[in-house]
């Protein structure tokens, strides 16, 4: 028993216990504690401070915020995504914007609506397929948290690699977008839209909605601008704080987002670096996931209240949109927990598959519904006359075709970047 207690000190804390050689000798001749009161003692003192050292321990776990637990850690890296609840937020976000255009471009507004087609059935359609502006504001503050929220951190702790951050952010953002415009440029010419050469190329560069407009055939395409910037800025800061240096090309790559961001809508970037604070610094407390969830749901509500056609409509969207993504960042942590993951395992697979695929679900969508719309099947006046059937047919063909280029590029981004990263190494 003596020994079992030694052993288990020593592999628990890897500190040998302070007996000499000399004093286990005696143990081992005179067993009995009465005889060697000073042994006994010693003995008895090391297995206090192996408890004590256990409960301590078990102090600064209880302590740990939720997504730094055993199991719930941000900074948990596979090829499988490991927050259901995030992947939830995501693939629900890429479906909501998804549906909001389909309806947009097959049926009219509800104000438009026949009497005879409004209903409470209706009214609850149009109100989930609103809310895309929204829908997209989560896709900014989750990346925040999970691509800003990792640079921080690997910055603290001396681990922050650039070229590994180049090459993941390239690969993730640009082969499934380069398929993208070529498919966007098809479609636009047979609409007979123009989108030429070196609009491709300002897409490419994430200078659409600065030097020029945002393809109109592709739309959603608006805000991967605001998303390779981001990436930019957190490079060069990131590169910056490592090195305790300013390099001439990080100034010139921060310039040019100070520049960028004068043109671009700059509160989104403060809703970025609000979901990437808080992932390197989570808060601790469950009251603040709680306000986080009230705060989310009630900028969603005020953000429909003020958009076209609803009751406050003219107010500015900005306050709505800061209350939305406080109140997101402020409950992601929360979301991260082990406890969460549990709720949500049996609807496992359909999460991590939409969301796998939610990149390609947003940037493929909207080219294939205009080309639908454009030459077979044109928006109705109301639900009836093959409005909800056009609208069905539509969403069926696009979610198909957003699959095959999943499977074409989006699926290949992980091997494509590990043979990038292979071929740099060498």
């Amino acid at each position: 028993m003596i020994v079992d207690v030694r052993e288990t000190y020593i592999v628990e804390t890897n500190t040998p216990i302070d007996i000499d050689i000399h004093e286990q000798d005696d143990v081992h001749r005179h067993p009995k504690q009465d005889e060697h009161p000073r042994v006994a003692n010693i003995l008895r003192s090391q297995v206090f401070q192996l408890l004590h050292l256990r409960r301590a321990d078990m102090r600064r776990v209880s302590r740990k915020p939720y997504c730094h637990q055993k199991g719930a850690s941000i900074t948990n890296s596979s090829s499988r995504p490991s927050f259901l609840a995030l992947d939830l937020l995501r693939a629900g976000a890429a479906l909501v914007v998804m549906m909001a255009h389909l309806r947009g471009y097959s049926l009219p507004a509800y104000g438009a609506l026949p009497a005879s087609d409004r209903g409470l059935i209706t009214a609850l359609f149009y109100t989930v397929t609103r809310p895309g502006h929204p829908a997209v504001m989560v896709f900014f503050v989750l990346s925040g948290f999970l691509v800003g929220g990792q640079v921080i951190r690997h910055v603290r702790d001396g681990r922050f690699d650039l070229q590994r951050y180049a090459v993941d952010r390239a690969t993730r953002i640009f082969l499934p977008l380069v398929p993208a415009l070529l498919l966007t440029a098809l479609v636009a010419i047979s609409v007979g839209s123009a989108f030429p050469i070196q609009d491709i190329v300002a897409h490419i560069g994430g200078l659409n909605g600065v030097v020029v407009p945002t393809v109109r055939v592709n739309a959603p395409l608006w805000s991967l601008a605001y998303e390779i910037w981001f990436y930019v800025l957190m490079g060069c800061v990131g590169y910056a704080f490592s090195r305790r240096s300013l390099p001439a090309w990080s100034f010139v790559g921060l310039g040019a987002t100070a520049l960028v961001f004068s043109v671009l809508e700059a509160q989104y970037l403060l809703f970025w670096l609000l979901g990437a604070l808080v992932a390197a610094y989570p808060p601790r407390s469950l009251w603040v996931a709680c306000t986080g969830l009230i705060a989310f749901i009630g900028g969603i509500l005020v953000s429909q209240m003020i958009s076209d056609g609803g009751p406050w409509a003219g107010y500015a969207t900005g306050p709505a949109d800061a209350i939305m993504c406080a109140g997101l960042a402020a409950l992601l942590p929360a979301l991260c927990h082990k406890r969460v993951n549990r709720i949500l395992e049996p609807a496992a697979w359909p999460i991590r598959s939409l969301s796998a695929m939610s990149y390609s679900l947003y940037i493929f969508h909207y080219p294939v519904l205009v080309y639908l719309t454009a030459n077979y099947m044109p928006a109705t006046p109301g639900l009836g006359g093959g409005g909800i059937g056009s609208l069905v047919i539509k969403g069926a063909v696009c979610f198909v075709v957003c699959l095959i280029f999943y499977l074409l590029f989006e699926r290949r981004t992980v091997a494509f970047r590990n043979r990038i990263n292979g071929t740099v190494s060498a």
